[in-house]
């Protein structure tokens, strides 16, 4: 299966859990895991997460050493805050997705599963519903056009612009100002997504975290426990 196709397809995977190897075992986690301002993550939603995350190359996390594995774990939860700062961020901003855009990405991974004994096998041994498969896939939209509405105001010079065009043209004759006029903004596009995941993200999640209330768990270390 693609990895893409994968990846999209166990993003909404819910209802399983995972042994974590010895490390941590499902009992080991809290009922809660994590408060982000109102909204609780729960020990079954990070489960599922884990299952996920394993699933993904469950040979490699299965190798990992306990401390290793410990910091897969908390890896898992900070993504998933993070995800949920930016779906309350989103809605904040009042952001919506329209069924029609959802509709589409449904199309498509139709199309890509036709030849795969079709979507509904494939939602069925992933353990996923197709309405739990929409909720995810439209908070996924959500997150894309928050952080595009945060990535496309990063100021590119036209010297960048031009700079980067230059990686990008490969023709032997030099490329004439319709070929430049027509990859401007693509090549402006280029460029602020890169810089917003060099820097700019990981600046702006920060701003965000400062903003909420959060508590998480973490994995207790010698005999030290966590609690809400």
């Amino acid at each position: 299966m693609c990895l893409r196709w994968r990846r999209f397809l166990f993003l909404a995977l819910t209802g399983s859990s995972v042994a974590v190897g010895g490390t941590l075992a499902p009992h080991d986690f809290p009922e809660i895991v994590a408060r982000i301002d109102d909204v609780t993550i729960t020990r079954s939603q990070f489960e599922t997460r884990l299952a996920q995350s394993r699933s993904m190359n469950p040979a490699l996390f299965d190798a990992m050493r306990p401390g290793e594995k410990a910091r897969a774990i908390v890896r898992v939860l900070n993504g998933m805050i993070q995800r949920e700062l930016e779906v309350q961020e989103a809605r904040r901003r009042k952001l919506t997705v329209s069924e029609e855009e959802v509709d589409r990405a449904l199309a498509e991974l139709e199309t890509v599963y036709a030849s795969k004994g079709g979507l509904k096998q494939a939602l069925a041994d992933f353990q996923i519903t197709l309405e739990q498969w929409k909720k995810e896939t439209r908070e996924n939209f959500l997150i894309e056009k928050l952080e595009a509405s945060q990535y496309r105001r990063i100021p590119i010079s036209e010297e960048e612009i031009r700079e980067e065009f230059g990686n990008f043209w490969k023709e032997t004759q030099s490329p004439s100002p319709k070929d430049l006029g027509e990859h401007h903004e693509h090549m402006r596009f280029v460029v602020q997504q890169r810089k917003w995941a060099a820097e700019g993200r990981r600046k702006w999640m920060q701003s965000l975290a400062d903003a909420a209330r959060i508590w998480r768990w973490t994995p207790a270390v010698h005999g030290e426990t966590n609690s809400p």
